[in-house]
């Protein structure tokens, strides 16, 4: 992944995702590794690795983004101890791992959205774990404000120029957003540019879907498939599928015969 984004010409991949996996029909689905947050930050960990021989990874999305439909509206109520014991983990060994980036999500939690949460963005993830990377929005509708979004510690509103390039310098003008912050956003992202230059592999050529790569991805694809077995309890198996007595299955829903998530 790492190195068929820096063969065009990439700094930066969107990934790694490692919100929690609830629900089979949540659209990152297919991109995270599921619900257990030890097993989660694990394999989080070592995407980032890999990814960052070769571009700067993002860690996704901070935090509590766990749903598909209503991200945009959604408040998430997490005591402290479930924050920090079941939904933060993995996120803070993906930045011990050395995560040049972190991306905030759409929700909002405990009452402020995730790109205005001081709390979430300054007060955990960077003076209580160290980070030392960039914070970067989640796409089109990450921040609804660019004053509440720098005083949290956005560095970076992505992809349109919506909130942060009309309004902070006006706001820095005016004091409403002190100079010092916009100072550390910028020595953050250039930092990491130039580690990940520093620090990555040179860029390969005829690696995009090539055919090493086409193999490696089947093989992983194969190996992480999961297989019931069906043993027997007492003299019936588990599943009914074996039963002696099964004739038909029904398959209820209006998904039932359509190809779906």
């Amino acid at each position: 992944m790492g190195s068929e984004a820096r063969a065009p010409g990439a700094q930066l991949l969107g990934s790694v995702c490692i919100n929690l996996l609830h629900h089979p029909a949540w659209g990152r689905a297919q991109e995270t590794y599921g619900e257990d947050p030890v097993h989660v930050a694990e394999m989080g960990a070592a995407a980032v690795r890999g990814v960052q021989r070769h571009v700067m990874a993002c860690v996704k999305h901070f935090a509590l983004n766990n749903m598909e439909n209503a991200r945009f509206q959604l408040d998430v109520t997490a005591r402290p101890r479930v924050l920090h014991e079941v939904y933060l983990p993995h996120f803070r060994r993906c930045i011990e791992e050395g995560a040049a980036c972190v991306m905030s999500a759409y929700n909002s939690v405990n009452g402020e959205w995730c790109g205005h949460s001081h709390e979430l963005l300054t007060e955990i993830l960077k003076e209580r774990w160290g980070f030392e990377g960039f914070v970067i929005t989640d796409w089109i509708y990450g921040i609804r404000d660019a004053e509440s979004a720098a005083h949290a510690g956005v560095e970076l509103e992505m992809p349109f120029r919506m909130h942060f390039a009309p309004h902070l310098a006006g706001l820095v003008a005016s004091g409403r957003v002190p100079a010092d912050r916009i100072d550390d956003a910028a020595r953050r992202i250039i930092r990491e540019m130039l580690r990940a230059a520093a620090s990555t592999d040179a860029a390969a050529v005829d690696v995009v879907a090539s055919p090493a790569h086409r193999v490696l991805a089947r093989e992983v694809a194969q190996q992480a498939v999961v297989v019931i077995r069906n043993e027997p309890v007492g003299s019936e198996p588990v599943l009914p599928l074996a039963a002696s007595s099964l004739r038909r299955v029904a398959v209820l829903g209006p998904l039932a015969d359509v190809v779906n998530t």
